[in-house]
């Protein structure tokens, strides 16, 4: 090789380095900027996919493809109707409640009578179930004292938590408006954004289309499937839990549709033990009623919604969606539900895809060097 050919391979080498090193130095930097935001962008992310058919209706066929800013706005206005507004409703009815149920637990705490257990289970639990477990307490006096011990340990997290309400509620009216603000701008430009990131995944052009469509189907999955789906699962149950004179139905609502996404897990974790309550309660009547709704209406409600909803994204694997449905809760909470299900399943399609251009430069490779029969040769034969 000349020296006038190793030129423009040294000017490469020599510019190389400095960009890597000023390219990683700027991103660090970047992640440390944006590290605060990341879970209220991502958010964004996700609102902004969601209520994006509304801006394609309002700039496409209502302004014929013209004021895209104004389209925006009325497409978060969505947003903020739709999802913020109900969010914030529940999370404050949420928080009613749990301070309502604190003051409920540390009044009981406050009157309970450790010895034998008596006064401790007439205040917890119906007389009928008292009964049963009190022999229990009375052979096992230690018992007492762990229950004790449970006891003051949710009443002090309950505290605790009710402490820290104020300072939560500032920070998420702040997480509230970088969403709607981000929003706006990924709503708008999202189009934009999808380009630059299709021109930098380093996949050929046949896969770069299935990966975009595998998170587009995941998305629509998750979101308008497991989500409405459970939504509608968690009012029916509150609606259920309400008639039958249970405590608290917006709470336990809400908490049979967070239950409602996770695959195998559903409902019947709360109805269930609210029907068993109130068999043992005397409330035959109502257990019975409890049982039948949950069965036949907020159970089944999945098998018939669900599947309006859900396309190209059911193909996943079940597992794959438990997987990243329980490991995105327990990583990132209930963002993790969307985020989850989602990065678990672009992996596989990544695995799929770089298993499928394996076989295929192994298969070539083979054609290539296995050696050719001539005539003669299998005149030899």
């Amino acid at each position: 090789m000349t020296y006038q050919s190793r030129r423009p391979y040294k000017r490469i080498r020599n510019f190389f380095l400095p960009f890597t090193i000023v390219f990683l130095a700027l991103g660090a930097l970047a992640y440390l900027v944006s590290f605060n935001l990341l879970r209220p962008l991502a958010w964004s992310a996700i609102l902004s996919f969601f209520v994006y058919p509304f801006y394609k209706i309002i700039h496409g066929k209502l302004f014929k493809g013209k004021y895209p800013n104004v389209a925006a706005v009325l497409s978060t206005a969505i947003l903020i109707l739709l999802i913020v507004v109900p969010a914030i409703f529940v999370g404050v009815t949420l928080a009613r409640e749990g301070i309502r149920i604190y003051g409920h637990l540390a009044s009981i705490l406050s009157k309970v009578n450790i010895e034998q257990g008596k006064g401790l289970m007439n205040l917890f639990f119906p007389e009928i179930i008292a009964n049963r477990i009190r022999p229990f307490l009375e052979d096992y006096p230690f018992l007492v004292n762990v229950i004790e011990q449970i006891g003051s340990w949710i009443a002090s997290t309950l505290a605790d938590t009710s402490r820290s309400f104020l300072g939560d509620s500032i920070r998420i009216l702040y997480q509230l408006i970088v969403i709607v603000v981000a929003s706006f701008f990924m709503i708008r430009d999202g189009h934009v954004i999808l380009d630059y990131v299709n021109d930098i995944v380093p996949l050929p052009l046949k896969e770069k289309e299935a990966f975009f469509n595998r998170a587009k189907q995941i998305l629509q999955a998750v979101i308008y499937g497991i989500t409405l789906t459970a939504g509608i699962q968690g009012v029916l149950g509150a609606l259920g839990w309400w008639y039958v004179g249970l405590p608290s139905p917006a709470l336990f609502g809400a908490i049979m549709a967070l239950l409602a996404m996770i695959p195998f897990i559903g409902t019947p974790l709360i109805w269930g033990p609210g029907a068993i309550y109130l068999f043992y309660n005397g409330q035959i009547k109502e257990a019975l009623i409890l049982s039948i709704w949950g069965l036949t209406i907020v159970s089944m409600v999945d098998n018939f919604i669900r599947p309006i909803f859900i396309s190209g994204g059911g193909k996943a694997h079940v597992l794959i969606i438990f997987i990243g449905v329980v490991g995105g809760l327990a990583s990132w909470g209930f963002l993790g539900l969307f985020l989850g299900p989602l990065i678990i399943s672009l992996f596989v399609f990544l695995l799929d895809s770089y298993r499928n251009i394996w076989k295929g430069y192994i298969r070539e490779y083979s054609v290539k060097t296995s050696p050719i029969e001539t005539p003669s040769d299998r005149a030899k034969e």
